[in-house]
């Protein structure tokens, strides 16, 4: 039998894609909201500093699953493949190698020892960090710019033409905000970048959902040829 034409394969690809949009566009939102309600957090310094918030276990296992959907992400291209398991080991390791500590001013105000060198801190090996960050956003600006506009079948539908557009709407967005990130994580005055950080994730994450057809799903009964299924369903 061809994978293709298997309606549970086809179902569980598409919820893979789904599962990495899912992850990702509900994370930053998950951690901001827990912290609040938890610690009476307002806001971080970026999406990373939540490691060194009572949300820490939400970050990184939601990256660690993340990571681990990526790396099994697999398309035609040898090279597209190779970055998403680059993507995929990234986004573990920015789960499991945080930022230098980071703490809320209210975690300061309450426990000012905190910082303190006789205080215990559990934490991941530090000083590697924003290297999986770039590798991520990097390898990840590649896979929605590049390899999910591709085509699967030899014929190109004005659903997929729809999703393609916005690929390129995302990955736009993507690319904006890494040199928002990039200014700012760089500038002499240490500004926020939870904000377009935030953005990039989000706009990721819309990619995904997209790429596992949530919404513009191509239903042509009877289009079986290769890159379809027998679903009817373009596999792009």
């Amino acid at each position: 039998m061809n994978r293709a034409s298997d309606p549970d394969l086809v179902v569980s690809y598409f919820m893979q894609r789904q599962l990495i949009g899912w992850a990702g566009l509900l994370m930053p939102a998950a951690v901001r909201l827990g912290a609040y309600w938890l610690e009476g957090i307002h806001t971080t310094d970026s999406i990373s500093a939540y490691y060194y918030t009572a949300m820490r276990d939400v970050f990184v296992s939601t990256l660690v699953l993340v990571g681990v959907l990526l790396a099994c992400y697999r398309s035609r291209g040898l090279w597209d493949n190779v970055a998403a398991i680059v993507c995929g080991v990234s986004a573990v390791g920015v789960g499991l190698f945080p930022m230098d500590p980071t703490y809320a001013p209210e975690i300061l105000a309450k426990f000012p020892q905190t910082i303190a060198q006789t205080c215990y801190m559990s934490r991941g090996v530090l000083g590697y960090h924003f290297v999986f960050v770039a590798g991520f956003f990097v390898t990840a600006l590649y896979l929605v710019f590049f390899n999910f506009p591709k085509l699967s079948a030899p014929t190109e539908t004005q659903r997929k033409r729809q999703r393609n557009t916005i690929y390129k709407v995302c990955g736009w967005i993507m690319l904006v905000s890494m040199l928002a990130i990039a200014g700012l994580a760089f500038g002499k005055h240490g500004d926020s970048i939870f904000w377009p950080e935030t953005a990039a994730v989000v706009a990721f994450a819309a990619a995904w959902l997209v790429k596992g057809q949530l919404v513009l799903k191509d239903t042509s009964a009877g289009a079986t040829g290769p890159g379809n299924n027998a679903l009817g369903v373009h596999m792009a």
